[in-house]
């Protein structure tokens, strides 16, 4: 099986996330993806506003109805930060017949160097990028900040073209939180996702800050 492996939050999950991996499957260097929700990313300075129970529910809805698309909870069982390296030799670990990718945006791409054991995620999991307008990869041949030139080759091999799409789990709470109704919510989340989100009451601001919000 060729899978591959899309991190993040997912606080909550939304369309975007489902068009990269969809993106990524239209490649056809990998026959499914799956989704791994994370404990404590790294690169977040503190932990998920959402309960990692209910991040995991959420993803899972997120990708149910599509056989290509999975959900894994192994970063959720470990304390302390979730890095792409662990998560890799891990996978390998328990499916050694599989073959790996990690999907990641091209301006992750630009700061993979930085990342922790860059070098095990390249013979594990050698990234595929989806390259955006407004953020491409460099093509002057420079090795990227903390790569030699081979492994800056293999992320630029691994290239992929995804149309931009401008949204985030972010911009998706802060407008919740402002009381968007369902209508407008549909266009950023799935009718699953938003259907639990509004039945667990997540992401609503408290009852003071919406009194104080102008009329």
């Amino acid at each position: 099986m060729r899978s591959g492996i899309l991190g993040g939050s997912f606080n909550p999950p939304h369309r975007a996330h489902l068009a990269l991996a969809r993106a990524a499957l239209d490649t056809r260097r990998i026959d499914r993806v799956v989704f791994i929700p994370a404990a404590l990313p790294p690169h977040k300075k503190k932990p998920a506003e959402t309960d990692a129970p209910t991040r995991l529910a959420m993803t899972r809805i997120l990708c149910a109805g599509d056989p290509r698309l999975a959900v894994d909870g192994l970063e959720l069982d470990r304390s302390g930060p979730s890095f792409s390296a662990d998560t890799a030799r891990q996978l390998k670990a328990d499916h050694p017949g599989d073959e790996y990718r990690l999907i990641i945006g091209s301006d992750m791409a630009l700061s993979f160097g930085s990342w922790r054991e860059p070098a095990v995620i390249l013979d594990l999991a050698p990234p595929l990028v989806a390259e955006r307008p407004g953020s491409p990869l460099p093509e002057n041949g420079l090795p990227f900040p903390g790569l030699t030139p081979e492994q800056t080759g293999v992320l630029r091999s691994g290239r992929f073209f995804m149309a931009p799409i401008d949204l985030s789990s972010t911009m998706i709470r802060e407008l919740l939180a402002r009381g968007i109704d369902d209508r407008e919510a549909l266009r950023y989340l799935t009718p699953g996702v938003l259907r639990f989100i509004r039945k667990n009451r997540l992401y609503e601001s408290p009852p003071a800050a919406r009194s104080a919000q102008p009329q």
